[in-house]
């Protein structure tokens, strides 16, 4: 089995599924992980506008054009901030992929 492979078809099925202009909400691990199967460019032809750390400093300008795909660790404390963005959402829609 082929893991590089098996990784780029489960981010292209993540992204393929969610129609219209993305966020990569991601944290330090999973941008790691994206970064080592993916350049920036094939990303943005998925409609992926941007990349985001949920673990990071950030804006609370409200976009709500996009959609938010959430490729996250399952950790207490990427839970504890997904909760914190759920609560005072940023954007339109949230998709937690799993």
């Amino acid at each position: 089995m082929n893991v590089i492979q098996a990784v780029q078809d489960y981010i292209m099925k993540m992204l393929s599924n969610i129609q219209g202009m993305k966020v990569l909400l991601m944290d330090s691990e999973t941008i790691g992980i994206v970064s080592m199967v993916y350049s920036q460019s094939q990303i943005l032809q998925k409609d992926v506008v941007l990349f985001e750390r949920i673990d990071g400093v950030k804006s609370r300008e409200l976009m709500a054009h996009l959609k938010a795909v959430c490729f996250l660790r399952p950790t207490p404390e990427n839970l504890k901030r997904l909760d914190d963005e759920l609560r005072a959402p940023k954007y339109g829609e949230y998709h937690l992929c799993k």
